[in-house]
């Protein structure tokens, strides 16, 4: 549940307006619909709205997406609300709203003649390798971020999370929600083997580290004309998440790849249009995601945790893709 605030009529459209949630999140909503302070329940970009009457309008892709209406760039959709909610209450699953999880496939082959799993069979969890930090939007949760701060912003690779650490005398190999049983066919292990990690992540046992299995995962293949290749863009060890330099070092002593740096300095400079353009990693073959941003020395907020945002740029959102 959001609170209307500052309204706009949108530039080339009599019947819009335009009002901006959070920090930045820009929505565009039918003129005379809502007027500043009145409540709405806000659905965000990747949400599954249920097929009933009240979002009948929206036809049978129930996906909500980012929007550029009459060339005005929008995030999700703003609807009405039950008079006994307040601002800030979570109403999803009282409307069935769930969020959209991306399909993990369109794998041609795993690079060397073999056959891909794309899923891989699960094995059980060795139980101290935790999943990665849920992370925010920038336009949303900006201000936790202080002007002066130093931080570091990589390219945010569109793939499938991916976790390995050397742990019990063996790799553990995973994706965010389970680990993956060993096989010559599993395309994790693949991308783990081809990556060097069994060697290299026995040098520093129980060392987690994160990364991107990206290639033929999704729609952004990275240049990769088949199967998927593995880029580490965080590390964790005794209970806690690395400074940005401790896992670079590591990373550049142990020759792992990692994820582009796009900037380095104080937040209150950084030029969110890097979050456009092309691929760093792929040397332009395909748009940039976004980028992650986070300060240089590890920190928690008391109110949302581990300070690391992120921001999908415009035209990844706006890309013809499924």
């Amino acid at each position: 549940m959001v609170e209307i605030g500052q309204i706009e009529k949108h530039p080339d459209a009599d019947s819009l307006s335009i009002t901006t949630l959070f920090d930045s999140v820009p929505v565009i909503f039918r003129t005379g619909d809502f007027k500043t302070g009145d409540k709405a329940v806000y659905i965000p970009i990747d949400s599954i709205v249920p097929p009933t009457e009240r979002w009948a309008f929206i036809g049978n892709n129930r996906r909500i997406k980012a929007k550029r209406l009459r060339g005005i760039f929008s995030m999700g959709l703003l609807s009405a609300c039950d008079p006994d909610w307040q601002v800030g209450d979570e109403v999803s699953e009282a409307l069935g709203i769930t969020e959209y999880q991306p399909p993990i496939g369109g794998f041609s082959g795993s690079g060397s003649g073999g056959s891909v799993n794309i899923s891989g069979d699960a094995e059980p969890d060795p139980g101290h390798v935790p999943k990665y930090t849920d992370i925010e939007s920038v336009r949303k949760l900006g201000k936790i971020l202080l002007p002066e701060e130093e931080v570091v912003v990589t390219e945010k690779i569109h793939g499938a999370n991916m976790r390995v650490c050397w742990s019990y005398g063996r790799l553990w190999v995973g994706s965010r929600n389970q680990f993956k049983r060993e096989s010559e066919d599993s395309v994790w292990w693949q991308a783990a083997r081809a990556a060097g990690l069994e060697e290299k992540l026995a040098k520093v046992p129980g060392l987690v580290l994160y990364g991107e299995l990206y290639g033929n995962v999704q729609d952004l293949k990275y240049g990769l004309p088949a199967g998927a290749a593995f880029v580490a863009f965080d590390a964790y060890l005794n209970l806690y998440y690395l400074n940005f330099d401790v896992f670079s070092t590591i990373c550049r002593r142990l020759d792992i790849p990692m994820v582009p740096v796009l900037y380095r300095g104080p937040y209150g400079q950084l030029d969110r249009s890097l979050a456009e353009g092309r691929s760093v990693l792929a040397d332009g073959a395909c748009i940039r995601e976004g980028f992650v941003v986070r300060p240089t020395q590890e920190r928690r907020d008391h109110r949302h945790g581990r300070v690391i945002l992120k921001l999908a740029g415009e035209g990844y959102l706006t890309r013809r893709a499924a």
